[in-house]
C-alpha cells in the first residue's frame, strides 16, 4: 500500500514586480516579557514584504499544503496553486472543516466538524468520496496519517481512533487524557500534546498503545516534526521544548519570551518557525537551538512550510501570505 504524506511542513515561482505591502500597522501587545531581548532578532513585521497575498475568508485557523496549499473556506476548502500563485476551484460541499488535513492512500482527509464526520477527497479529482461518521474533537490538529491507517481523535474525552482506507473503517480506538491535541506522525510513532498534564504522548502505531508519557514545559499545545526532532510549543511560559526521539526526552528548552500567547509551530527549509499572538513569524536555528529573527506586529495565527514558501495566514483579517524563506533571512532590523 503506497501512502503520501505531505508536509504540514502544511511552497516557488518568481515574486511580482511589486510585492503587496504588509496591513500590519498596529503592534499587539502582550503580558509579561515581550519577545527575545537579544540585539538584532527582533524585527517590525512591517518589514517583511509577501510574494503574494490571497484573501481567505472566513478567516482561516489552520494550513495545510500538499501540492497546493490548502485552507478552510465558508463552506469549501480553498486551494492556492503555487506555479500560477492563484486560488483555483475549491473544494465543495465541505462545510466547517476543522482541525487540519491529511493526505495519504491516493485522498486528501479532511475532518468536518459541521456533521462531526471525516471527508475522504480524490487526490486528483478534488470530489469527496466517502463521508465517515467517526465524530470530531473540538481541537487543533486532529488527524494524521502512518503506513497503513488514518487516525482521528474523534471526540472530546478524548479518543483516538484508527481507520482502515481499505474498509473506510474505524478499526482500532485509544483512550487519551481530555484535551490532547495536534497528532502528528514522525520518526515511526504518533506524538500528541497534552496541556492538562503537561506531557507529550508517544504512540505506537504497531501496538495502538501509548508507550512514552514525556515531561514537558507547561501547556503544550502544538508540535511539529524535523532535523531529527520533535518541537513542542508550550503556551504558558511562550516556550519550545526539543524532544529526542531516541531517548525521549526534553533535550533543549527555547525561551520565545511570550507568555500565554495563542500560536502554531512548523518545520520546514532547514529552520523551526513560529507564529503567536503579537509575533507572526519567528524563525529558529536548529543548529544554535535559538530564534534568530523575531517578527514583531499584528498578523499570523497558522502556518505550513513547503518547499521554497512559507504560508502565513492572519486569523483575524482573513488573508494569507505567501512569503519565501529567503526574503525573511534578508530582512533584517531597522
Amino acid at each position: 500500500m503506497r501512502i503520501l504524506i505531505s508536509f504540514t511542513v502544511l511552497l516557488s515561482l518568481a515574486a511580482a514586480d511589486k510585492p503587496p505591502e504588509s496591513p500590519h500597522k498596529k503592534t499587539l501587545a502582550v503580558a509579561g516579557k515581550v519577545g527575545v531581548t537579544t540585539p538584532g532578532v527582533q524585527i517590525p513585521f512591517t518589514s517583511l514584504k509577501a510574494e503574494a497575498e490571497f484573501e481567505a475568508p472566513p478567516k482561516p485557523e489552520w494550513l495545510f499544503f500538499s501540492g497546493v496549499a490548502f485552507a478552510p473556506g465558508a463552506d469549501a476548502i480553498d486551494r492556492i496553486d503555487p506555479k500560477v500563485n492563484k486560488k483555483v476551484e475549491p473544494i465543495a460541499g465541505l462545510a466547517k472543516a476543522c482541525g487540519g488535513m491529511a493526505s495519504a492512500f491516493d485522498s486528501l482527509w479532511v475532518p468536518v466538524c459541521s456533521s462531526s464526520s471525516l471527508a475522504r477527497i480524490d487526490a486528483k479529482a478534488f470530489n469527496v468520496t466517502h463521508t465517515l461518521a467517526t465524530g470530531v474533537a473540538a481541537v487543533r490538529g486532529v488527524i494524521a496519517a502512518t503506513a497503513d491507517s488514518i487516525w482521528l481523535l474523534t471526540d472530546d474525552k478524548t479518543t483516538v481512533s484508527r481507520i482502515d482506507p481499505d474498509q473506510n473503517l474505524v478499526v482500532g480506538e485509544l483512550r487519551v487524557p481530555a484535551g490532547c491535541r495536534s497528532l502528528t506522525f514522525a520518526e515511526t510513532a504518533l506524538w500528541l500534546a497534552c496541556p492538562a498534564g503537561n506531557k507529550v504522548l508517544r504512540i505506537d502505531p504497531a501496538t495502538n498503545l501509548v508507550d512514552k508519557s514525556i515531561n514537558v514545559s507547561e501547556q503544550p499545545e502544538s508540535l511539529a516534526a524535523g532535523g531529527g526532532s520533535i518541537w513542542v510549543l508550550c503556551r504558558k511560559d511562550g516556550k519550545i521544548d526539543r524532544i529526542d526521539p531516541k531517548t525521549n526526552k526534553v533535550s533543549k528548552t527555547i525561551d520565545l519570551g511570550v507568555p500565554n500567547a495563542d500560536g502554531a509551530i512548523a518545520f520546514g527549509e532547514g529552520f523551526l518557525w513560529v507564529t503567536e499572538a503579537g509575533f507572526p513569524l519567528a524563525r529558529i536555528d536548529i543548529t544554535s537551538e535559538s530564534v534568530v529573527q523575531q517578527f514583531q506586529g499584528e498578523g499570523g495565527g497558522a502556518l505550513a512550510v513547503s518547499p521554497g514558501a512559507i504560508w502565513l495566514a492572519n486569523v483575524k483579517a482573513g488573508t494569507i501570505w505567501r512569503i519565501d524563506p529567503k526574503r525573511v533571512m534578508a530582512t533584517l532590523p531597522e
